[in-house]
This record gives structure tokens, sequence and C-alpha cells, in this order.
């Protein structure tokens, strides 16, 4: 069974965390209607009309709409650019957290991402290495 990570624990695990930068393009548009939506690992999230969808290949994710204007820069059309930085750890077992969107799961080998405003989420290790770059 995973082990939902508390505040303190989140703390601690990001004390020494580096700071990584997104290197892909990701296409955007926003959320129309509330609505459920399905993590990779089969988790079920909850995006808000005037959030955001975040499309990158097949995945796809909601970003709130205040969060998304603040940490993304429009580049052409609908493709978008997130310009903030996050900090990033490897985790090396199950692990759950809460999101704005719902409570979401990551397992060992996957990234622990958190944003300035301490928001968190799970990254696949593969997409995390393909989508972010250390600064």
């Amino acid at each position: 069974m995973p082990r939902t990570l508390s505040a303190a624990e989140i703390d601690e695990l990001f004390a020494t965390a580096r700071q990584w930068r997104s290197r892909v393009l990701v296409r955007a548009m926003e959320v129309e209607h509330d609505t459920n939506w399905t993590t990779e690992r089969g988790d079920i999230l909850h995006a808000n009309a005037g959030d955001w969808w975040v499309i990158d290949g097949d995945n796809r994710w909601s970003v709130a709409g205040s969060i998304f204007r603040e940490t993304y820069q429009r580049i052409r059309g609908n493709q978008f650019r997130k310009t903030a930085t996050v900090s990033a750890v490897p985790m090396s077992e199950a692990f759950t957290v809460r999101t704005l969107e719902g409570v979401a799961s990551g397992g060992p080998g996957d990234w622990l991402v958190r944003n300035a405003s301490g928001e968190c989420w799970p990254v696949t290790g593969p997409e995390f290495e393909r989508r972010y770059v250390q600064i």
C-alpha cells in the first residue's frame, strides 16, 4: 500500500532538493466544464471550468487557471512553455500526495515535483527525464 506523504515529510524531502526547469513545449486549452480525469496510474483527479488542459504527446493533465497564467508562456497559437522552475526529488517507494486536483500516486523511480507555492505532484521517471533539465 502506498504511503501518504505528510506536509512534514514533504518538507524534509525537499530540504536539499535541486531546481529544475521544463525543456518541452506543450499544447494547452482552457477547461470548459468541471470534469474528472484519470492519470497514467489510474488516479481520478478533478479539473474545474477555467483551469487549463496541458497536453504533452499522449499525456494530459489539468493546471489551475491562476497557476497556469503565472507559470506558462504562450509561444505561438496553442503552444506554451512552462517558465517557472520547480524542485524535484526521486522517490524510492510507492507514495500518494494530495494535489489541487485530488490525491495522486507515484511509485519507486518516480519523481515528486514541487512548485514555488508548495503544490506537489508525481511524475514518472521516464517522463521527468524527458521533460526537465537541472539548473
